[in-house]
């Protein structure tokens, strides 16, 4: 029998539910990036209506990462793999520039430049084989984008900040993470549901977690671009 992705260099997910022979192979783990695409369009209607428009490149993120991750799971292809990376690192770029930002105050070109430059490499990263795998992801996001910078801003900055959502995004990114790997463990595995699954619920957590990211971004003025002072917005 030959299904319809057949043609393409075939990239297959690693995930517990099974693969159908059809235009989506994946339903579960395709319909759940909806929360990816509700999640950025909250994002962008609250930073329109509540002057916090120099963090909606977080909802283009949420959005390209929606997409990404539905064309591959729908798909099973190669490219599909690549379009899924890229919303990933998108994300970890993005929360690598933002940080930087509130830490050294680096201007909007050098921001920019990071994050694209930070973007490009990631990707790069994923061209040979041996790399392809979602542990550097787990490490850059988790371990320095997010964990090393945060430490180091809680250090020089915890008087004037407040981490509520931050603690919710940790929580709700925690939960996601640990469906993430008891579904690709196949410890929680029903391969026959195509309504729900393991990573299903990871998509529609972290894109949850996305949005508490969000807020927890508003709070912070050095990300406003003030030209008076000529204070620069990270994207």
């Amino acid at each position: 029998m030959t299904c319809p992705w057949d043609s393409f260099t075939r990239a297959p997910a690693e995930f517990c539910e099974a693969s159908l022979c059809g235009w989506i192979r994946q339903p579960a783990n395709t319909w759940s990036n909806i929360g990816f695409l509700i999640a950025g369009a909250v994002i962008l209607l609250r930073a329109r209506r509540e002057d916090a428009r120099h963090l909606r490149g977080l909802g283009y993120v949420a959005i390209a990462t929606g997409v990404g991750s539905a064309f591959f799971h729908a798909s099973e292809t190669l490219f599909g793999r690549f379009l899924d990376w890229a919303g990933m690192y998108l994300g970890a770029s993005y929360m690598l520039s933002v940080n930087l930002r509130r830490w050294l105050l680096w201007p909007r070109r050098r921001i920019r430049f990071v994050y694209w430059v930070s973007f490009i490499l990631l990707m790069a990263l994923m061209v040979p084989p041996a790399y392809r795998h979602p542990s550097v992801y787990y490490i850059l996001e988790t371990s320095f984008c997010c964990v090393v910078l945060e430490v180091i801003l809680f250090i020089k900055q915890r008087r004037t900040t407040s981490y509520p959502w931050l603690a919710a995004y940790w929580l709700t990114f925690l939960l996601a993470f640990g469906l993430w790997q008891l579904d690709v463990r196949r410890i929680l595995c029903d391969p026959g549901n195509h309504w729900i699954s393991g990573h299903a619920a990871w998509h529609l957590l972290d894109a949850l977690a996305l949005y508490f990211l969000f807020r927890f971004y508003q709070q912070f003025r050095s990300l406003r671009y003030d030209e008076e002072k000529r204070v620069p917005v990270p994207l």
